[in-house]
């Protein structure tokens, strides 16, 4: 009877393990049966997952086909639906915002550490285009628009906001120390810019923000005035010996206005400002006598992709010094960030070039009226700066072909000596492959955006003066050449006859 009980029961188990085994086998039959996902069904989630609802037929049919022309990319996708006015009316917290993208771009919850370092990225004020480019780079997105055929992509900083992450982190750090709230994002814009600009100076946004009614709200009498001054120069609270001494100071006659002062110029802010990137309003200096500029030899220096005010405004004081122009091809979407800049080369006799509206294209590439937009965007931007339009041009990455030449419209100026300042970003190995290989009537290019690149310049340009050369603009080495610049003609060097 036992005998009889054990085989029953290992029948059973025997069953059971097949059942299982046949019941894994159908369902991997089903998942190899799941229709392959595409691009139609992740505009689709977006609009469920962002705007919490179905797509409409134009929308869903608009955003499908600029996905599948290469038009756009998946990060620029999700950047469009979040700054929707649709996806802002929603009014989210900064917490719920968060979590939509972890939804989004990862497709899974938050984790505690990373939800609270993007929670303190848009609380210190940078823009959601931060996360969008943090979470493109990921493992967890490329597989996710790998599974739907589509790039994962990136989209590109357009604020002065994001442009520069401690700029951004000073100016925040002061809304929040001094005035004890978040910066908006008109203000944070205002000042980060006019820091990087250098048309305001660090000490001087701390006296706008301290002396402001806003800011005045919490000093009652001498020990709150300390206390604000602690929190607005250091970032904290008193010390207990360092309140005594300045309580002293007050009591023996120093003014607010010398605290003020003396907190301005002490080790530890300069300390703040060193980590920063920052500088006080250097002291006005008498102008240096120019130096002769000396007959024969030029060359013309030139710079793409700027302008950039902290890169740029370095190479403009160069220039200044040395009696010197050189070449700016500007993208036409940072004129305006950067106005003061390239207000102030043109100031200087350098010379504003189009390098195209938004450097996207490949002008050897696109259609002729793709061509004139590009050209025509970039010289809209830099004459409502400077009050005239650029009269030369530089087609990106140096590329052009017979439509290029047909559409232009101005002369388009290439290089002869190419110093890939942008590849290694190392000032020696830059200023090396000018000083070694220049010669007479070369066009050098390099670019505005790196520090490496103005460290280089504060080698070349004084070499440069000292071996007998002139540094010109462009135009004005043409003219010097006694060459005319034709419209559609591609120059690499100009060295006359």
């Amino acid at each position: 009877m036992k005998q009889m009980w054990y085989r029953a029961l290992a029948a059973f188990i025997s069953m059971a393990i097949l059942i299982s085994f046949v019941s894994f086998d159908v369902n991997n039959t089903y998942a190899d049966e799941t229709p392959e996902q595409t691009v139609e069904d992740f505009v689709e989630r977006g609009y469920k997952l962002m705007l919490g609802r179905e797509s409409d037929e134009d929308g869903l049919k608009y955003w499908t086909g600029r996905l599948n022309s290469g038009d756009l990319n998946a990060a620029e996708l999700i950047t469009q639906f979040v700054e929707s006015p649709e996806f802002k009316g929603k009014e989210l917290s900064v917490e719920d915002t968060v979590e939509v993208f972890y939804q989004v771009m990862l497709s899974r919850e938050s984790d505690a550490e990373g939800k609270a370092y993007w929670v303190d990225m848009l609380n210190t004020g940078f823009s959601i285009r931060h996360i969008v480019n943090g979470f493109s780079g990921s493992a967890e997105f490329k597989s996710l628009c790998d599974s739907y055929g589509i790039t994962t992509g990136y989209v590109n900083f357009v604020e002065s906001r994001d442009l520069n992450v401690k700029t951004t982190k000073f100016v925040s750090s002061c809304y929040q120390n001094i005035l004890s709230r978040f910066p908006d994002a008109d203000g944070l814009n205002f000042w980060t810019s006019s820091l990087s600009e250098n048309s305001k100076y660090p000490e001087e946004l701390i006296a706008d923000f301290f002396y402001s009614p806003e800011g005045q709200e919490k000093i009652k009498d001498n020990s709150s005035f300390i206390e604000a001054l602690y929190k607005s120069f250091l970032g904290r609270e008193s010390d207990e010996d360092g309140k005594a001494y300045w309580m002293k100071r007050m009591d023996e006659g120093a003014t607010r206005n010398q605290l003020f002062d003396e907190f301005k110029m002490s080790a530890e802010f300069a300390g703040i400002l060193s980590d920063h990137d920052l500088r006080l309003r250097p002291t006005p200096t008498p102008t240096p006598t120019p130096t002769p500029k000396p007959a024969g030899k030029m060359v013309a220096l030139t710079f793409d992709d700027g302008p950039y005010s902290p890169v740029t405004n370095r190479i403009l004081d160069l220039l200044d010094e040395y009696d010197s122009h050189a070449t700016f091809f500007v993208v036409g979407d940072r004129v305006a960030t950067y106005a003061s800049c390239v207000r102030r080369a043109d100031e200087l006799g350098c010379e504003i070039a189009n390098h195209t509206y938004d450097h996207k294209n490949n002008l050897a590439n696109v259609s002729g009226a793709t061509i004139r937009s590009e050209i025509q965007g970039c010289n809209d931007e830099v004459f409502k700066i400077i009050g005239k339009e650029p009269v030369i041009m530089r087609p990106c990455g140096g590329s052009y072909s017979d439509t290029t030449r047909a559409n232009v419209g101005m002369p388009m100026i290439i290089w002869s000596l190419d110093t890939a300042d942008w590849k290694y970003r190392d000032a020696t190995r830059t200023a090396n492959a000018i000083l070694n290989n220049v010669s007479d009537g070369d066009i050098i290019l390099m670019h505005d955006l790196y520090s490496s690149t103005a460290d280089a310049m504060e080698i070349v340009i004084p070499e440069l003066v000292r071996r007998g050369y002139t540094l010109v603009t462009v135009s004005e080495l043409a003219e010097a050449k006694g060459v005319d610049l034709e419209d559609g003609g591609a120059y690499y060097s100009i060295r006359g006859s």
